[in-house]
């Protein structure tokens, strides 16, 4: 369990620095509590650090433990310093052991604290996780002591010395698992002499590649055929078609007869295949398809696609077509703001069966389309996003609650649900969501019968009950003018039948327009332990008080 604090540190004799983790073991159980925030000196609550000989005299306590009952018998068994090690009255002595926790992973975040760069030099053996920002100094990571390196993310980065960069994958270019960052044709130059050192390199991200050219792209992809993940997303694709990747020469190259075939199959088997199972080109020119289908064809082993939002290119029913043909692992693919034929979803839907995900926000999917999507998909789909595609209707969202058992994912945002299509004896079939995002909105009529808006909303509320993993449940009601809000989860309407989402962590209901009063809020805070954010419309000023005592309370519960 891990949670922040925010707290005072009123004690200037303690020897420890602001941002530290507090590890805290129960008695007789094998649960373990992290709690994140400053040292405090607290006369009502004092926990001694009487096991790990880091200070036996020192007592340490924090304003609020949240997850440990007062009864609960607490021991500490580490104390955890994440930002500096360097404090204005003096350093903390830690063991070997708590500052490898410590300097495992160094965020973006971390560059920020007090002491950092002299932390980073003292601890430069224990990084295996860095993440720089646009004014990082890096320099302190090109240091011989710093060899264990397996992430590193230095795409924000401005200015990126090219002997910094040699250095740093001098020292540690066999370990690393995952690279990115951002290109230009000095640093590029850099890259291909070391990667052919990194013989566990699983992800690669150049993205923002500036003049990036083909032969480069060839030259490190051949070098690194092992790569699981590369990202070429947001570069300019449109000069080239990455033709020199392709398996087959072209006639005047090959020549005619016995001795042509004979230079294809050498050439064939020289080339190696890539390893490559996740491609991202998110936001990249492309004006050829033969830049996708000719880097696809080296990837037989191909289960996911992402082409979010890229420009310049059209995606028609042959492409897909010929890429099922090369990927018959393809099974996630990402369309989002992405421009189709018409014949495209249907043609995808066919040629790849099994699809797991499928993410097309901001499509022109239609009815016809989520129909034969069922039909190839229906019990194998986990993820799906169909948010903004204003072409579908409920019929369809209803079609997918009902016929996915899989689904774990749904992302339905702008799409407008009619819970009167909900008959009273069709049942939800996606038990495994864990995420959920529906506009419930009732079409306005000059009058409905006596009692049905209260049986259309008992039903919502019986479908909601049984999703018992949702961890993430988001309501809207659309547009005002289109429709009556229906469900309004109160307490008075049946909120009460959805204490059974004992593992909700996020709730999302201001687009309902329905002004939630505070003895609700207490309700969720109540049956629903595991909340950590709140959306919600608030009823009057009193209620805002109510806000201000769940902020003293649950510090750890945003509520916006």
């Amino acid at each position: 369990t891990q949670t922040q604090q925010e707290t005072r540190n009123v004690d200037s004799d303690l020897l420890v620095p602001d941002f530290a983790t507090m590890t805290a073991a129960r008695r007789r159980q094998l649960s373990v509590v992290l709690l994140e925030g400053k040292v405090v000196s607290n006369k009502v609550c004092q926990i001694w650090d009487d096991k790990t000989k880091l200070g036996q005299e020192l007592k340490l306590a924090l304003d609020s433990i949240l997850m440990l009952l007062p009864e609960d018998d607490v021991w500490v068994v580490g104390i955890f310093v994440r930002g500096a090690l360097v404090c204005s009255t003096g350093a903390l002595s830690l063991p070997l052991y708590c500052q490898s926790q410590i300097w495992a992973s160094f965020g973006a975040d971390d560059w920020v604290f007090e002491g950092t760069y002299q932390g980073l030099c003292r601890n430069a053996r224990l990084l295996r996780k860095v993440t720089c920002t646009a004014k990082s100094q890096i320099q302190v990571l090109a240091t011989p002591e710093c060899q264990s390196l397996t992430h590193l993310d230095i795409e924000q980065l401005r200015f990126l010395n090219a002997q910094t960069l040699d250095e740093i994958l001098e020292n540690n270019a066999g370990g690393l698992l995952s690279l990115r960052l951002r290109l230009d044709r000095t640093l590029s130059q850099v890259v291909e002499g070391k990667i052919r050192r990194m013989a566990g390199l699983k992800e690669l991200y150049l993205q923002h590649w500036e003049g990036i050219y083909q032969d480069a792209i060839v030259t490190l992809l051949e070098a690194c055929p092992h790569i699981e993940t590369l990202s070429l997303g947001y570069n300019s694709l449109y000069p080239f078609q990455l033709d020199n990747l392709s398996l087959e020469l072209p006639l005047s190259d090959t020549g005619t007869g016995l001795g042509a075939i004979s230079t294809q199959q050498r050439l064939s088997e020289k080339r190696p295949m890539f390893k490559i199972r996740t491609l991202i080109l998110d936001g990249s020119a492309i004006l050829h398809e033969g830049v996708v289908l000719n880097l696809a064809a080296r990837c037989p082993e191909l289960e996911s696609l992402s082409m979010q939002g890229c420009y310049g290119i059209r995606l028609t029913s042959e492409f897909i077509t010929t890429l099922a043909n090369t990927t018959p692992s393809l099974q996630r693919v990402n369309f989002t703001n992405q421009s189709t034929t018409d014949d495209f979803f249907v043609t995808l839907f066919t040629v790849l069966p099994g699809l797991k995900e499928l993410r097309v926000t901001n499509s022109s999917l239609t009815d016809t389309d989520v129909q034969v999507l069922l039909q190839n998909s229906a019990s194998s789909l986990e993820i799906l996003d169909i948010g903004f595609c204003t072409t579908l209707e409920s019929r369809s969202v209803l079609a997918l609650l009902t016929q996915c058992p899989a689904l774990e994912y749904l992302d339905a945002r702008g799409v407008d649900f009619n819970p009167r299509d909900i008959e009273a004896q069709e049942v939800w079939l996606c038990r495994q969501l864990t995420f959920l995002y529906l506009e419930i909105l009732l079409p306005k009529r000059a009058h409905y019968a006596a009692g049905e808006p209260a049986q259309i909303r008992d039903r919502i509320y019986q479908q909601l009950c049984r999703l018992d993993k949702l961890r993430s449940l988001c309501l809207g009601a659309g547009s005002r003018d289109r429709g009556v809000n229906i469900l309004e989860m109160s307490l008075l309407t049946g909120l009460s039948k959805l204490a059974t989402l004992t593992r909700l962590e996020r709730l999302d209901i201001k687009g309902l327009n329905h002004a939630v009063r505070g003895s609700e809020v207490v309700w969720m805070l109540t049956h629903w332990p595991r909340l950590r954010s709140l959306g919600i419309l608030l009823d009057t000023n009193a209620d805002m008080d109510l806000i201000r005592g769940v902020h003293r309370t649950h510090k750890h519960i945003r509520v916006w």
